[in-house]
């Protein structure tokens, strides 16, 4: 997949392409559906597909404090985009320069990679101060002389898909309709970093990464069933998002994860943290004791839950 990361350069592209254009800050089932949409175009009409984003959300230009947080990391997009099929990817920062072209600007802009057709959301916005909508868009087709596909939005149980309704959802530990949203399950990739080492006291060594200048969206505090990939493993483990409060020296919210039927040194390793289900709201236990049968009681349901899964 080529990657392009300047839309200000000149670009040449001989070969005919379809565009998806969106933000697709979540690449949730919505952004998905836009897509493959493109993809099913390009495959009929033999074209290149190319998606057209940011590399950083709008808001980051215009209104900075508002910047939502990420529903999956740039590493983890850029590599979804490839698992689509998409064969050159526009990701480029929405930049002041950006913010002020006009709609028709940005599509004859958008003319050096020579575009037959445009896919797009119902929703969709685009040029100075949003200013450009679906509407806009089939009139310039109209006499420009490409195609358009405007794609519905998706919903699930009566509910619109929207990366802020996603993110509200993970926020307050609905997990499973979240992840159905998505299309996938929620993931959070960190270093390990030390801990107290009070997991290896109790029997449950933890691997502990720590939400520090993360981009990411940190979701609701509680105990859940996670898939922990390392470098040359992938194993089950139970996960607490919060502040260990039975201990209350825990000022910032972290992550600690116990990773079944494994004993290694991960310090400083990277780790891949799927979110697969939300078991219990993060509770404060009376003494040790107490918190170390509900562990055993999470162990067992977070087990049985796996074992449920492979059947």
């Amino acid at each position: 997949m080529q990657i392009i990361d300047n839309f200000f350069e000149q670009n040449t592209f001989a070969e005919g392409s379809v565009i998806a254009l969106g933000t697709f800050d979540g690449l949730h089932l919505g952004h998905l559906d836009v897509i493959k949409a493109a993809h099913r175009y390009a495959v009929n009409k033999s074209l290149k597909l190319l998606v057209f984003t940011f590399s950083n959300h709008p808001l980051a230009e215009i209104k900075p404090d508002a910047i939502p947080e990420k529903l999956i990391s740039e590493e983890d997009k850029i590599k979804l985009f490839e698992e689509l099929g998409v064969d050159v990817l526009v990701n480029v920062p929405f930049t002041a320069d950006f913010s002020h072209l006009t709609p028709e600007d940005f599509l004859d802009k958008l003319g050096a990679f020579n575009f037959k057709c445009l896919v797009v959301g119902e929703n969709y916005t685009y040029g100075y101060r949003g200013q450009g909508n679906v509407t806009l868009l089939r009139n310039s087709a109209k006499k420009k002389g490409f195609e358009v596909i405007i794609r519905k939005l998706i919903a699930v149980d009566q509910q619109v898909i929207s990366s802020s309704s996603i993110r509200s959802l993970i926020k307050n530990g609905q997990l499973k309709l979240a992840n159905r949203l998505l299309g996938r399950e929620f993931t959070i990739t960190g270093i390990v970093v030390k801990g107290a080492g009070r997991g290896n006291g109790l029997g449950f060594p933890t691997a502990n990464i720590e939400f520090v200048n993360q981009e990411l969206l940190v979701p609701a505090s509680g105990v859940y069933a996670v898939t922990v990939q390392g470098s040359d493993f992938e194993l089950h483990g139970m996960a607490n998002i919060g502040y260990s409060p039975t201990f209350g020296d825990v000022y910032k919210k972290r992550l600690e994860v116990n990773i079944f039927d494994f004993k290694a040194d991960l310090y400083g390793k990277s780790l891949k943290i799927i979110l697969n289900a939300y078991i219990r709201s993060e509770s404060k236990f009376n003494s040790i004791n107490e918190l170390l049968v509900q562990m055993h009681k999470d162990e067992k349901q977070i087990r049985d839950y796996f074992a449920l899964l492979n059947k």
